[in-house]
C-alpha cells in the first residue's frame, strides 16, 4: 500500500477544504437565490391572479349592472311590433341601449321575451336590424331552458356554460326580468361573448407577466375549462383540469404551490375561488417551473464552472505551498538517513524563521551533539580497548614474571639438583631425591597459587563466599592488615557471571588496599537482599584524591567500574586523604535459574 506523502496530503486537504467551502457557499447561494426567485415568481403570479380575479368579478358585476339598466330603461311598448326593423329607425332609447351594448363587445346575442309570446332578437355581430317575431326555440336550446327555469323569478342570474345541442358550441348567458316599473312582464337573456372573457384571461404577450409558458384560466365545478387555454384550442368545456391546485381552490384553500398542470407539466401555480354569484369557478395563474427557474440553473452552471476554476487555482497554490513546506522536511529526512547510515557530518542551512526553521536548528544541534558524543564514545572506546590490551599485557607480564621468577627458578633448581646425583653414593642420592621432592611440592603450590590468581577453583566448586573467605585469610596471613570479611544471605545460586565479576572486583579492591592504601584495618561486607546484592569494601588507609581517582592513569578502578556497569549495577567510591577509602556497589540479583 502506497503511503501518501505530506505534500500530497497538504494538496489534498487544501483542495478538499477549498472545494468544501466553495460547495457550501455555492449551495447556500444557489438555494437562497432559487428560493428568492421562486418567491418573486409566486408574488408575480399572485399579482396576476389578483388582477385577473378582480377583472373577472368586475366584468360580471358590470354585465349584471348593464342588464339591470337595460331592463329598467327599455320601453316595453317598443317591442310590440313584428318583423324586421332598422336599429337606426328604432326609438332613441332602444337605439342608445343597443349601440352601447354593441360597442362594448361583450355580447353575442340578446333575446327579449314578452309574456304575449313575442320575442325580440338581436345579433350584435350582424347588421343593425332588430327582429320582432315569435321564435320557435328547440326545447333543449339554452335560451329556452333559461326561460323555463327563470319563468317566475324576478332575480338576475349568471348562467354557466352549456353546450348548444344544435351547433355543439359552448354558450354562456345572463338573464333578468323585463320590468315596466310595476311588475315583470318578460325576460331578457343575453349571450356573453367568449372573446370578452378571453380578452381578460388569455395572455399571449410574454411581457405581460407570465412569460412564454405562463397562463391564467378559469375552471368550473365539473373540472372543465371556462376560458381558452394558451396551449390548446377549443379548450372551453373540453379540457379537463383535475389538478391539486383546482382541488385546493374548490376546498376554499387559496395559495401558491408547485404542481403538475393539466398537461402534466410541472408549474408554479396560484389558485383561488371566484366570488361571482351563480358561478362556482376557480381561477388559476401558472407558469412553467423550468422557465421560472431557468436563470437560477444558469447561475448553477456558472457556479460549477467557477468552482472548478477555483479548485484548480487552489490546487496550484496548495501545490506550490506544499513544496515550500515539504522541501525542508525532505532535506531533513535525507539528512536523517545520512545520520542513520553513519554519516554524522551533516548540516542543514537555516532558511526560514518558522517552526520548520526551529526544527532545522534542532536537527543541526542534534547532529553536532551526535558528532561530539560519537567523538567521546570513540575516545572512550579507544581508552577501553587500550586499557583492555594494556591489562592483558600487564597480566601477561605478571604471569610471565611469576612463571620465570618463581616456577622457572624452581624447575631450574630441580634440574641442577638432579644433575648432581651422578657419581654420588646412595645416601647422597637419597638426600638429593628428598630435596627434589620438597622442591616439587613448592612448585606445585606455586602453580596452584598462579592458577588461583587466574581463576580460583574454589570459586567454581564452593561458591563466592568460600572464595571470599580464602582471599581474606590469605591476605590476613601474609600482611599486617586486620581484614574482616562479613557476608549475609545465600550466594550459591547466583549467576556465574555475577560471581566471577564480584570476585574480581573484590580481588582488585583488596590488592589495591594491600599495595597502595597503607591501611591497618580493612573490611569487606557482602549482603544479599531480595532484589539487590550489596558490596562494601573499606579501609583506614591514606586515602585518595577523588580527582586523581577519576583520571585514567590506572586500570584497577576503571575495570571495577566497567564490570559493575556490565552487571547493570551502581558503583560509587568515596575517599579522602588520610581518612581511608570506601567503595559502595549495588547490583540486581540474577540467579542461574532465571539467568
Amino acid at each position: 500500500m502506497r503511503i501518501k506523502s505530506l505534500s500530497d496530503k497538504i494538496v489534498l486537504y487544501f483542495v478538499i477544504i477549498g472545494v468544501t467551502a466553495i460547495a457550501i457557499v455555492s449551495t447556500y447561494s444557489f438555494y437562497t437565490s432559487k428560493n428568492a426567485l421562486l418567491s418573486r415568481t409566486f408574488d408575480q403570479l399572485t399579482s396576476v391572479r389578483v388582477v385577473k380575479k378582480n377583472q373577472i368579478e368586475q366584468f360580471f358585476n358590470d354585465r349584471i349592472s348593464e342588464l339591470s339598466l337595460f331592463t329598467h330603461l327599455a320601453d316595453i311598448n317598443n317591442f310590440s311590433g313584428e318583423g324586421w326593423i332598422s336599429l337606426k329607425k328604432a326609438p332613441n332609447s332602444i337605439r342608445f341601449l343597443f349601440e352601447h351594448m354593441r360597442d362594448g363587445g361583450y355580447y353575442e346575442k340578446i333575446f327579449i321575451k314578452i309574456k304575449n309570446g313575442r320575442t325580440a332578437f338581436y345579433n350584435f355581430h350582424s347588421p343593425d336590424s332588430l327582429r320582432f317575431a315569435i321564435l320557435h326555440l328547440h326545447p333543449e336550446d339554452p335560451v329556452s331552458k333559461i326561460y323555463t327555469e327563470t319563468k317566475f323569478s324576478n332575480q338576475y342570474y349568471i348562467h354557466d356554460y352549456s353546450i348548444d345541442p344544435q351547433d355543439k358550441k359552448s354558450r354562456m348567458f345572463i338573464s333578468g326580468p323585463l320590468d315596466d316599473s310595476t311588475n315583470a312582464i318578460g325576460k331578457v337573456v343575453i349571450e356573453i361573448s367568449l372573446e370578452a372573457i378571453n380578452s381578460i384571461m388569455l395572455e399571449q404577450n410574454p411581457n405581460d407577466g407570465l412569460g412564454l409558458s405562463g397562463e391564467s384560466y378559469l375552471v368550473g365545478p365539473d373540472k372543465l375549462m371556462r376560458s381558452t387555454s394558451r396551449f390548446q384550442e377549443n379548450s372551453i368545456m373540453n379540457t379537463r383540469v383535475s389538478t391539486d391546485g383546482v382541488e385546493s381552490a374548490f376546498n376554499n384553500i387559496t395559495g401558491t404551490s408547485v404542481i403538475d398542470d393539466y398537461r402534466g407539466i410541472k408549474v408554479l401555480a396560484h389558485t383561488v375561488k371566484l366570488n361571482v354569484p351563480g358561478l362556482e369557478w376557480v381561477i388559476l395563474a401558472e407558469i412553467d417551473y423550468r422557465e421560472a427557474t431557468k436563470s437560477i440553473y444558469s447561475i448553477r452552471n456558472n457556479i460549477l464552472i467557477i468552482t472548478i476554476l477555483v479548485a484548480f487555482i487552489v490546487f496550484i497554490i496548495s501545490f506550490i505551498f506544499s513544496k515550500r513546506i515539504t522541501l525542508p522536511l525532505i532535506k531533513l529526512t535525507d539528512a536523517t538517513a545520512n545520520i542513520k547510515s553513519g554519516n554524522l557530518d551533516v548540516t542543514l542551512p537555516d532558511v526560514t524563521n518558522d517552526e520548520i526553521g526551529l526544527l532545522t536548528n534542532s536537527f543541526n544541534g542534534m547532529a553536532t551533539s551526535l558528532r561530539e558524543k560519537d567523538a567521546q564514545l570513540m575516545d572512550e572506546r579507544n581508552k577501553r580497548i587500550t586499557a583492555m590490551i594494556d591489562g592483558q599485557e600487564l597480566e601477561r607480564q605478571r604471569l610471565s614474571r611469576e612463571l620465570h621468577d618463581g616456577l622457572g627458578q624452581s624447575l631450574i633448581a630441580l634440574k641442577l639438583k638432579l644433575e648432581t646425583i651422578k657419581g654420588k653414593d646412595v645416601c647422597a642420592i637419597n638426600k638429593t631425591i628428598k630435596d627434589v621432592k620438597t622442591s616439587f611440592d613448592r612448585s606445585i603450590n606455586e602453580i596452584r597459587r598462579i592458577s588461583n590468581d587466574l581463576m580460583p577453583a574454589v570459586l567454581n566448586e564452593f561458591g563466592l563466599v568460600t572464595a571470599l573467605k580464602n582471599i581474606c585469610e590469605e591476605i590476613s596471613e601474609n600482611t599486617n592488615i586486620d581484614l574482616n570479611c562479613i557476608y549475609e544471605g545465600k550466594f550459591n545460586d547466583l549467576d556465574n557471571r555475577i560471581s566471577i565479576y564480584l570476585f574480581r572486583v573484590m580481588q582488585e579492591a583488596l590488592n589495591n588496599i594491600v599495595k597502595h592504601a597503607e591501611a591497618s584495618v580493612a573490611e569487606v561486607f557482602l549482603s544479599r537482599k531480595e532484589k539487590n546484592i550489596i558490596l562494601k569494601i573499606s579501609d583506614n588507609g591514606k586515602g585518595w584524591n577523588i580527582s586523581q581517582l577519576l583520571k585514567p592513569t590506572g586500570n584497577g578502578i576503571p575495570n571495577m567500574r566497567e564490570r559493575i556497569r556490565l552487571l547493570n549495577g551502581k558503583f560509587d567510591i568515596q575517599s579522602q586523604a588520610g581518612k581511608g577509602t570506601q567503595i559502595d556497589i549495588e547490583i540486581p540479583v540474577k540467579t542461574k535459574a532465571n539467568g
